[in-house]
Protein backbone atom coordinates (compact mmCIF):
# COMPACT_ATOMS: atom_id res chain seq x y z
CA UNK A 1 0.00 0.00 0.00
CA UNK A 2 1.30 3.42 -1.24
CA UNK A 3 2.40 5.70 2.14
CA UNK A 4 0.00 8.39 2.58
CA UNK A 5 2.19 11.95 2.64
CA UNK A 6 2.35 14.15 5.50
CA UNK A 7 -0.15 16.89 3.83
CA UNK A 8 -2.75 13.79 3.55
CA UNK A 9 -2.52 12.66 7.40
CA UNK A 10 -1.99 16.38 8.54
CA UNK A 11 -5.55 16.94 7.13
CA UNK A 12 -8.34 16.56 10.13
CA UNK A 13 -10.75 15.12 7.76
CA UNK A 14 -8.02 12.15 6.36
CA UNK A 15 -6.75 11.65 9.55
CA UNK A 16 -10.27 11.04 10.90
CA UNK A 17 -11.17 8.89 8.44
CA UNK A 18 -7.80 6.89 8.40
CA UNK A 19 -8.46 6.16 12.18
CA UNK A 20 -12.00 5.31 11.78
CA UNK A 21 -11.19 2.36 9.03
CA UNK A 22 -9.51 0.83 11.49
CA UNK A 23 -11.47 1.32 14.59
CA UNK A 24 -8.58 3.50 16.43
CA UNK A 25 -9.50 6.39 18.72
CA UNK A 26 -6.97 8.26 20.55
CA UNK A 27 -6.11 6.89 23.76
CA UNK A 28 -6.47 9.61 26.67
CA UNK A 29 -4.63 7.15 28.92
CA UNK A 30 -1.59 7.61 26.64
CA UNK A 31 -1.73 11.21 26.27
CA UNK A 32 -2.48 10.66 22.59
CA UNK A 33 -2.95 13.68 20.82
CA UNK A 34 -2.60 13.91 17.23
CA UNK A 35 -1.47 17.13 15.23
CA UNK A 36 -3.34 18.47 12.35
CA UNK A 37 -2.04 22.08 11.56
CA UNK A 38 0.74 21.95 8.82
CA UNK A 39 2.22 25.62 9.94
CA UNK A 40 3.17 23.79 13.35
CA UNK A 41 4.66 21.31 11.89
CA UNK A 42 6.71 23.02 9.39
CA UNK A 43 8.06 25.32 12.49
CA UNK A 44 8.77 21.91 14.33
CA UNK A 45 11.17 20.89 11.04
CA UNK A 46 12.51 24.21 10.81
CA UNK A 47 13.38 24.38 14.40
CA UNK A 48 15.60 20.66 13.83
CA UNK A 49 17.53 22.12 11.18
CA UNK A 50 17.48 18.76 9.60
CA UNK A 51 19.82 17.91 6.86
CA UNK A 52 20.23 14.21 5.10
CA UNK A 53 23.18 13.03 7.27
CA UNK A 54 20.98 13.63 10.62
CA UNK A 55 19.44 10.61 12.57
CA UNK A 56 16.50 11.16 14.19
CA UNK A 57 14.99 9.63 17.07
CA UNK A 58 10.93 10.64 17.67
CA UNK A 59 8.82 9.40 20.25
CA UNK A 60 5.26 9.00 20.40
CA UNK A 61 4.64 9.41 16.77
CA UNK A 62 1.21 8.03 16.43
CA UNK A 63 -0.60 7.81 12.91
CA UNK A 64 2.95 9.40 11.54
CA UNK A 65 2.50 12.98 10.59
CA UNK A 66 5.63 14.06 11.68
CA UNK A 67 7.26 10.82 11.15
CA UNK A 68 6.85 11.04 7.22
CA UNK A 69 7.84 14.67 7.19
CA UNK A 70 11.26 13.27 9.50
CA UNK A 71 12.02 10.82 6.47
CA UNK A 72 11.79 13.48 3.60
CA UNK A 73 14.56 15.22 5.17
CA UNK A 74 16.57 12.90 7.71
CA UNK A 75 19.36 10.24 6.81
CA UNK A 76 17.36 7.43 9.14
CA UNK A 77 13.79 8.22 11.65
CA UNK A 78 13.53 5.81 14.74
CA UNK A 79 10.13 5.96 16.01
CA UNK A 80 9.45 4.76 19.83
CA UNK A 81 5.62 3.60 19.86
CA UNK A 82 3.93 1.94 23.07
CA UNK A 83 0.82 1.69 21.20
CA UNK A 84 0.71 -1.24 19.25
CA UNK A 85 -2.45 0.24 17.19
CA UNK A 86 -0.47 2.75 16.37
CA UNK A 87 2.36 0.47 15.55
CA UNK A 88 0.03 -1.46 13.13
CA UNK A 89 -1.33 1.83 11.44
CA UNK A 90 2.78 3.28 10.60
CA UNK A 91 4.19 0.04 9.48
CA UNK A 92 1.12 0.21 6.38
CA UNK A 93 1.56 4.10 6.13
CA UNK A 94 4.96 4.40 6.52
CA UNK A 95 6.51 0.86 5.07
CA UNK A 96 7.47 2.03 2.15
CA UNK A 97 10.09 4.64 3.55
CA UNK A 98 13.39 2.43 4.18
CA UNK A 99 14.82 5.11 6.23
CA UNK A 100 12.00 4.42 8.84
CA UNK A 101 12.22 2.54 11.87
CA UNK A 102 9.30 1.74 13.91
CA UNK A 103 9.95 0.48 17.24
CA UNK A 104 6.79 -1.47 19.77
CA UNK A 105 8.47 -0.08 22.71
CA UNK A 106 7.75 1.81 25.91
CA UNK A 107 9.96 5.25 25.92
CA UNK A 108 10.65 5.35 29.51
CA UNK A 109 11.64 1.64 29.58
CA UNK A 110 14.08 1.58 27.05
CA UNK A 111 17.85 2.47 26.25
CA UNK A 112 17.10 5.40 23.58
CA UNK A 113 20.33 5.60 22.61
CA UNK A 114 20.64 2.43 21.78
CA UNK A 115 18.34 1.65 19.55
CA UNK A 116 19.31 2.09 16.20
CA UNK A 117 22.57 1.22 14.78
CA UNK A 118 23.60 4.92 14.86
CA UNK A 119 23.52 7.27 17.94
CA UNK A 120 20.20 10.09 16.77
CA UNK A 121 21.55 13.40 15.81
CA UNK A 122 18.23 14.58 16.44
CA UNK A 123 15.64 14.44 18.56
CA UNK A 124 12.19 15.73 17.26
CA UNK A 125 8.87 14.61 19.01
CA UNK A 126 5.46 15.67 20.01
CA UNK A 127 5.54 13.82 23.57
CA UNK A 128 2.42 13.15 26.03
CA UNK A 129 2.11 15.55 28.54
CA UNK A 130 1.70 13.58 31.75
CA UNK A 131 5.89 12.10 31.30
CA UNK A 132 7.06 15.21 29.41
CA UNK A 133 9.97 15.44 32.66
CA UNK A 134 10.43 11.95 32.65
CA UNK A 135 11.21 11.83 28.82
CA UNK A 136 13.47 15.17 29.08
CA UNK A 137 15.52 13.48 31.69
CA UNK A 138 16.39 11.03 29.48
CA UNK A 139 17.16 12.46 26.69
CA UNK A 140 19.35 15.30 28.78
CA UNK A 141 21.11 13.80 31.94
CA UNK A 142 22.67 10.48 29.33
CA UNK A 143 26.08 11.72 27.85
CA UNK A 144 24.78 10.81 24.47
CA UNK A 145 22.39 13.21 24.20
CA UNK A 146 22.52 14.76 20.32
CA UNK A 147 23.22 18.42 19.45
CA UNK A 148 19.33 19.75 18.79
CA UNK A 149 16.48 18.62 20.69
CA UNK A 150 12.87 20.27 19.53
CA UNK A 151 9.97 19.22 21.55
CA UNK A 152 6.53 19.85 21.08
CA UNK A 153 5.27 20.25 24.87
CA UNK A 154 2.34 22.43 27.22
CA UNK A 155 3.03 25.53 26.97
CA UNK A 156 3.25 26.03 30.44
CA UNK A 157 6.28 23.44 30.41
CA UNK A 158 8.38 25.01 28.21
CA UNK A 159 7.87 28.16 29.83
CA UNK A 160 9.38 26.70 32.81
CA UNK A 161 11.81 25.17 31.15
CA UNK A 162 13.30 28.48 29.88
CA UNK A 163 12.79 30.48 32.47
CA UNK A 164 15.64 32.21 34.42
CA UNK A 165 16.13 33.49 37.62
CA UNK A 166 14.23 36.90 35.87
CA UNK A 167 11.28 35.00 35.90
CA UNK A 168 11.01 33.62 39.44
CA UNK A 169 7.12 32.76 39.51
CA UNK A 170 7.84 29.93 36.61
CA UNK A 171 11.39 28.91 37.62
CA UNK A 172 12.02 25.86 39.37
CA UNK A 173 13.62 22.90 39.51
CA UNK A 174 13.12 21.77 35.68
CA UNK A 175 14.91 24.94 34.76
CA UNK A 176 17.77 24.50 36.52
CA UNK A 177 17.60 21.07 35.01
CA UNK A 178 16.98 21.53 31.46
CA UNK A 179 19.52 24.90 31.75
CA UNK A 180 22.15 22.13 33.29
CA UNK A 181 22.40 20.50 29.80
CA UNK A 182 20.87 22.84 27.03
CA UNK A 183 19.93 26.13 26.11
CA UNK A 184 16.29 25.99 25.63
CA UNK A 185 14.15 28.70 22.92
CA UNK A 186 10.75 28.50 22.96
CA UNK A 187 10.29 28.43 19.53
CA UNK A 188 6.51 29.72 18.96
CA UNK A 189 3.04 29.11 20.82
CA UNK A 190 0.89 26.22 19.88
CA UNK A 191 -3.01 26.47 20.30
CA UNK A 192 -5.07 23.75 21.36
CA UNK A 193 -6.79 23.99 17.84
CA UNK A 194 -3.26 22.28 15.92
CA UNK A 195 -4.19 18.81 18.17
CA UNK A 196 -7.24 15.88 17.39
CA UNK A 197 -8.27 15.71 20.14
CA UNK A 198 -7.26 19.63 20.90
CA UNK A 199 -6.21 19.22 24.28
CA UNK A 200 -7.99 22.28 27.27
CA UNK A 201 -4.23 23.95 27.17
CA UNK A 202 -1.84 25.58 24.70
CA UNK A 203 1.71 24.15 23.93
CA UNK A 204 4.43 25.12 22.59
CA UNK A 205 7.68 23.89 20.20
CA UNK A 206 10.96 24.40 22.29
CA UNK A 207 14.47 23.68 20.55
CA UNK A 208 16.96 23.14 22.96
CA UNK A 209 20.18 22.98 21.85
CA UNK A 210 22.45 20.53 24.01
CA UNK A 211 25.98 21.39 25.99
CA UNK A 212 28.92 19.23 25.05
CA UNK A 213 29.66 19.61 28.81
CA UNK A 214 26.52 20.10 31.93
CA UNK A 215 26.86 23.41 33.34
CA UNK A 216 28.03 22.44 36.90
CA UNK A 217 30.50 20.19 35.28
CA UNK A 218 33.41 19.18 37.05
CA UNK A 219 30.77 18.70 40.04
CA UNK A 220 29.18 15.62 39.93
CA UNK A 221 25.88 15.84 38.38
CA UNK A 222 23.72 13.45 41.01
CA UNK A 223 24.67 15.40 43.95
CA UNK A 224 24.36 18.71 42.23
CA UNK A 225 20.97 17.79 40.55
CA UNK A 226 19.89 16.48 44.16
CA UNK A 227 20.76 19.39 45.99
CA UNK A 228 18.47 21.59 43.67
CA UNK A 229 15.13 19.01 43.85
CA UNK A 230 15.78 19.08 47.85
CA UNK A 231 15.93 22.76 48.24
CA UNK A 232 13.11 23.19 45.48
CA UNK A 233 11.12 20.82 47.39
CA UNK A 234 10.93 24.12 50.15
CA UNK A 235 10.64 27.10 47.60
CA UNK A 236 8.87 29.08 49.92
CA UNK A 237 11.30 29.23 52.12
CA UNK A 238 14.20 31.42 52.49
CA UNK A 239 17.49 29.78 51.22
CA UNK A 240 19.05 29.65 54.70
CA UNK A 241 16.31 27.65 56.26
CA UNK A 242 15.18 26.01 52.73
CA UNK A 243 19.26 24.10 53.20
CA UNK A 244 18.34 22.71 56.35
CA UNK A 245 15.81 20.59 55.28
CA UNK A 246 16.70 17.83 53.34
CA UNK A 247 19.97 19.43 52.21
CA UNK A 248 21.37 19.29 55.80
CA UNK A 249 23.41 22.36 56.16
CA UNK A 250 22.20 24.19 59.70
CA UNK A 251 20.63 27.98 59.44
CA UNK A 252 24.24 29.22 60.19
CA UNK A 253 25.86 27.90 58.32
CA UNK A 254 23.65 28.22 55.10
CA UNK A 255 23.66 32.06 55.72
CA UNK A 256 28.05 32.02 56.43
CA UNK A 257 27.99 30.13 52.81
CA UNK A 258 25.68 32.07 50.62
CA UNK A 259 27.27 35.29 52.15
CA UNK A 260 30.53 33.46 50.70
CA UNK A 261 29.15 33.51 47.17
CA UNK A 262 27.00 36.87 47.42
CA UNK A 263 23.46 35.48 47.86
CA UNK A 264 21.70 37.47 50.82
CA UNK A 265 19.93 34.53 53.02
CA UNK A 266 16.61 35.46 52.57
CA UNK A 267 16.53 35.05 48.63
CA UNK A 268 14.79 31.78 48.01
CA UNK A 269 15.42 29.34 45.12
CA UNK A 270 13.79 30.51 42.18
CA UNK A 271 15.70 33.66 42.50
CA UNK A 272 19.27 32.03 41.90
CA UNK A 273 20.75 31.94 38.79
CA UNK A 274 22.56 28.67 37.22
CA UNK A 275 25.82 30.07 37.91
CA UNK A 276 24.61 30.71 40.74
CA UNK A 277 23.47 27.59 42.01
CA UNK A 278 26.56 25.92 40.81
CA UNK A 279 28.71 28.51 42.94
CA UNK A 280 26.29 27.06 46.02
CA UNK A 281 27.17 23.66 45.29
CA UNK A 282 30.82 24.03 45.26
CA UNK A 283 30.78 25.88 48.46
CA UNK A 284 28.44 23.64 50.25
CA UNK A 285 31.11 20.43 49.07
CA UNK A 286 28.95 19.53 46.16
CA UNK A 287 32.27 16.22 44.99
CA UNK A 288 33.41 16.24 41.39
CA UNK A 289 32.13 13.65 39.02
CA UNK A 290 34.55 10.89 37.71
Amino acid sequence: MTPRSPADVADPRVLRDALRRRGIRAASSLGQRFLVDRSVLAALLDAAELSDKDDVLEIGPGPGVLTAALAARARSVTAVEIDRRMVRLLEETLGERRNVRVVHADALAVDLYALAPQAPTRIVANIPYQITTPLLERFLADARRPPLVVLLVQLEVARRMSATARDARERGYLSVFTQSFAEPRLVRRVPARAFRPPPRVDSAIVALRTRARPAFAPLAQEPFLRLVSDVFRHRRKQLRSALGYEAGVDRERATELLARIGVAPERRAEELSLDQWVELARAIGVPRGA
